[in-house]
């Protein structure tokens, strides 16, 4: 136990053999159980972690027989986690790469009541400035969309897996609806913003590179399809929040949502230029209401 909360720690594996033992070595005492998910892994991460739970018990093996991404593999083990009465789930992925000395970090505001989801940020301990420029561009990027998709102005760095949040958070979000890849951490930002009650906070801390491990990333494809994700996710949030509710905001975003893909139409029609930029405008506006509004609630 963490200060009187039960902590369950949920570990997506997917061909992990090389660092899920250093993985599994590193959890803390406090923790009270380690759901290991082995999302259809082609090596002996099974084989490894069947050996680690001859000698700590509080370990636990989830298999998969058919690969459903890193979002399947940490939704099962926190569905696992809340049939265990666990206070509190994180997740630390099984590459080694989330240093469990931050792990109290991301659980105090929670067990302090001041927050139901902590989500940490490399890019506060100065990680931003290791990437190229191309990649600071398109970390950028991705941010801003994000923070539009999501509604959550005040969280940076939303592709970081290290993550803590409360069992009643999570009892709030049909986890059945959440999207099992990539944009998992994405996904489950937007679902949360549109449930009453759930608050994030940012936890500063640093990501281990250079250990071993072995991006499965696409960065292409990943780019590509996160960003086709979060519009659809975007209109989706907004109509559920703000628009089936006849509030303002809703209607204004979608105004300028649509003046955006009508840019093209510019050169076929000149006069409907300034009704563009009047949306486009009546968009930017939305954006700066809700960033207020979201940091006036936190």
């Amino acid at each position: 136990m963490y200060k009187g909360k039960k902590i369950g720690v949920s570990i997506p594996a997917y061909n992990e053999e090389k660092l899920i033992g250093r993985t599994l070595e590193e959890i803390p005492n406090y923790v009270d159980k380690i759901y290991v998910c082995d999302d259809c892994s082609k090596d002996k991460t099974s084989e490894i972690v069947m050996e680690f739970i001859k000698k700590d018990p509080r370990i636990e093996l989830i298999k998969h027989s058919v690969n459903t991404g890193v979002g399947g593999a940490i939704i099962d083990c926190w569905k696992k986690g809340i049939i265990d009465k666990m206070d509190i789930l994180a997740v630390m992925a099984g590459d080694n790469q989330m240093d469990p000395k931050y792990l109290p970090d991301l659980l105090d505001p929670i067990v302090d009541g001041i927050a139901d989801y902590t989500k940490g940020n490399r890019l506060l301990k100065g990680y931003l400035g290791k990437m190229s420029k191309w990649r600071q561009f398109g970390n950028f990027l991705l941010n801003l969309l994000n923070k539009i998709a999501s509604g959550y102005w005040d969280i940076d760095d939303p592709q970081n897996g290290y993550v803590a949040i409360s069992s009643n958070a999570l009892s709030k979000i049909n986890l059945d609806t959440l999207y099992k890849r990539y944009a998992f951490e994405n996904d489950l930002m937007i679902k949360a913003n549109v449930v009453d009650g759930i608050t994030m906070k940012n936890i500063p801390l640093e990501i281990r590179y250079n250990i071993g491990e072995q991006s499965k990333i696409k960065y292409g494809n990943f780019i590509y399809d996160t960003s086709l994700f979060l519009l659809k996710s975007f209109l989706w949030r907004i109509n559920q929040k703000y628009i089936k509710k006849g509030n303002l905001l809703g209607f204004s975003y979608l105004i300028g949502t649509i003046s955006f893909f009508l840019i093209p139409f510019i050169f076929i029609w000149n006069n409907i230029t300034p009704y563009i930029i009047s949306g486009i405008l009546i968009f930017i506006l939305s954006c700066i209401i809700e960033s207020y509004k979201t940091r006036g609630d936190n």
